[in-house]
């Protein structure tokens, strides 16, 4: 299984196509990009793009130019000294992981939030440097067998299709489309801080916290599916991307239908990581919207 989302099957190296395209970058690059530099690996690796595990030292350091134990990755957005990732000994024979920025132009960013101090780093967890993003994972003798012989599109820009797989032999996988019916009834609470920032939602019990453009993706859907109480299920609680691009708080100019797939996969993965489930459902020519109907408290 892939060990990001642990639902569905390796396909693009050690990851599932879904968590690959979580990966995917508006600027081109090619594996040659990434080279990592060490003499003392330990367990712990970084995913990239195509699937590949590159381990880790002790200490590594990130950048265009690294000295030493590192992994550069070659590409304008990220610093030449950009960031570094340290293991830290709790004391109890394991050690902890953690990444710090290093100053650098760009950002580097922990699930998609800014890291302005050093932020520990937890098994499935997904790094940014510049516009080159990675999984972290703990321990690589527990990843699946790399799958080869696909080829995968390595970037993708603003007026781009959905991402896609391309199979050898010519054929190609799309995003999966399902029609659920007999939703579950489910408890929805959402917490809003007055300061902004994001904000957590509580799911029959289980909490996942989320970004700004992530909490009101959520918060959309929950209302949409409970005011169309009297739509018939088959067709209830849809919300058009058009209507995402226009109401979301997006940190792009310009937000297309690319940024709400991209948008749609990253909460996907949180609530999964979160043991919530999969809670978004995609339905050609109609949009997004929850996979259940939220239950009145």
């Amino acid at each position: 299984m892939c060990p990001v989302c642990r639902q569905r099957p390796a396909e693009v190296g050690v990851l599932c196509e879904e968590c690959r395209d979580d990966l995917s970058s508006p600027i081109r690059i090619i594996p040659e990009q990434v080279q990592r530099v060490g003499s003392a690996p330990t367990l712990a690796a970084l995913i990239d793009l195509w699937g590949r595990p590159h381990q880790l030292d002790a200490q590594m350091m990130i950048g265009r130019q690294v000295e030493g134990a590192g992994m550069a990755v070659l590409e304008p957005s990220v610093s030449r000294n950009h960031a570094r990732i340290d293991a830290l000994n709790t004391g109890s024979g394991t050690a902890s992981w953690s990444v710090r920025d290093l100053g650098s132009a760009n950002g580097t960013y922990h699930d998609d939030k800014l890291v302005e101090s050093a932020t520990e780093l937890h098994d499935g967890d997904r790094i940014r440097f510049g516009h080159i993003a990675f999984y972290f994972v703990e321990d690589v003798t527990r990843l699946p067998t790399p799958r080869v012989g696909r080829t995968v599109t390595l970037s993708m820009s603003d007026t781009a299709p959905a991402p896609r797989v391309a199979v050898a032999g010519g054929g190609e996988i799309e995003e999966e489309e399902t029609t659920d019916v007999g939703l579950p009834s489910m408890s929805f609470r959402m917490h809003e801080p007055t300061g902004g920032g994001g904000g957590l939602i509580e799911v029959d019990g289980k909490q996942v916290q989320l970004t700004t453009t992530q909490f009101e993706l959520m918060a959309l859907m929950i209302r949409r599916m409970a005011s169309e109480r009297h739509q018939p299920e088959l067709v209830r609680g849809f919300v058009r991307s058009s209507e995402l691009i226009a109401d979301l708080s997006w940190d792009t100019r310009e937000p297309s239908e690319n940024h709400v797939k991209q948008l749609v996969r990253r909460v996907r993965r949180a609530l999964l990581k979160s043991e919530i489930g999969d809670l978004i459902e995609s339905r050609h020519r109609f949009g997004y919207r929850l996979r259940a109907i939220p239950r009145t408290e």
